[in-house]
């Protein structure tokens, strides 16, 4: 059982990280929808992805604490089949999270593959897309807890770990095919388009490399859980709490390495500042 200090001090760390990562993918969403350059097919996925961002921080961030605080630091008298929606709520943002960057590897490697026809892709593509990376995860967590009987936390956990292992094979074969493709293709060298791709490819690749890394400690540590057996996720705090975190840190540095690698999301995001601190300038008479 974790100290009353200990536990005041990691709810404190997820409330505050709640509040950060929702506000900064906040942000980052009015920015891919104020500048017109940065609402192109390419960039839907990736905004689908702040929005799932957000929502980390505002469902998982905010219902992690009630569950750690109910099972390590005995703090709320609640009974497990009470639950069942918390096990729900909680995974649900990181696996569509997980889900849009499998997606986007998917989109890259038809985009690598099939320059032309991807050009003349329509948006309705795109939002079939979008509704299966919502409707999936979904689906496959009530089968999990309602259908299945899963409601028991040893149970539930080792969905994230298989559903996280799956996506990760798909990632992996795609960018090794657009690797392989990028390698030993024949592209024009000095081409505007093609190089415009690779460098959204390339962004996308180490969006998702510093995703997958930040997710593997929590997936490892569900992995052992299920492994020994035990009743729930903060049985060994702190490595629990900060797996956790590091999910949550994984949701907030996609906004930071847009900033870095796009130079329009840079622009916009600049802009926006500068406008706030014109409106704020006092105008003499």
């Amino acid at each position: 059982m974790t100290s009353t200090s200990e536990c005041i001090t990691w709810f404190a760390v997820f409330v505050t990280g709640s509040v950060i990562i929702a506000s900064v993918n906040l942000l980052t969403i009015i920015v891919f929808l104020k500048n017109r350059n940065l609402r192109t097919r390419a960039m839907y996925l990736v905004i689908n992805l702040t929005l799932a961002d957000m929502l980390v921080g505002l469902l998982s961030g905010s219902l992690s604490p009630s569950i750690s605080l109910r099972f390590s630091c005995d703090f709320l008298n609640v009974t497990l089949y009470s639950l069942d929606l918390f096990y729900f709520l909680v995974p649900f943002s990181p696996l569509v999270s997980v889900t849009n960057i499998t997606v986007i590897s998917l989109e890259r490697m038809h985009a690598t593959f099939r320059p032309f026809k991807h050009r003349v892709i329509t948006k309705w593509v795109y939002g079939v897309a979008i509704t299966a990376v919502w409707i999936f995860p979904a689906m496959v967590l009530s089968v999990a807890i309602f259908r299945l009987n899963f409601g028991s936390p040893n149970k539930i956990i080792i969905l994230w770990p298989i559903y996280y292992c799956f996506c990760l094979f798909v990632i992996c074969v795609s960018y090794a095919c657009i690797s392989i493709k990028f390698l030993c293709g024949a592209y024009p060298q000095h081409h505007g388009a093609v190089n415009r791709q690779r460098k959204l490819t390339v962004t996308l690749f180490i969006m998702t490399t510093v995703s997958l890394l930040l997710s593997l400690p929590l997936v490892l540590h569900l992995f052992v859980l299920y492994a020994t057996n035990s009743t729930h996720i903060f049985t060994s705090p702190p490595f629990a709490y900060s797996s956790v975190v590091l999910v949550g840190v994984n949701s907030f540095v996609n906004p930071i390495l847009y900033s870095v690698r796009i130079p329009e999301f840079k622009q916009a995001l600049i802009s926006i500042f500068r406008r706030r601190q014109n409106e704020n300038v006092d105008i003499p008479l």
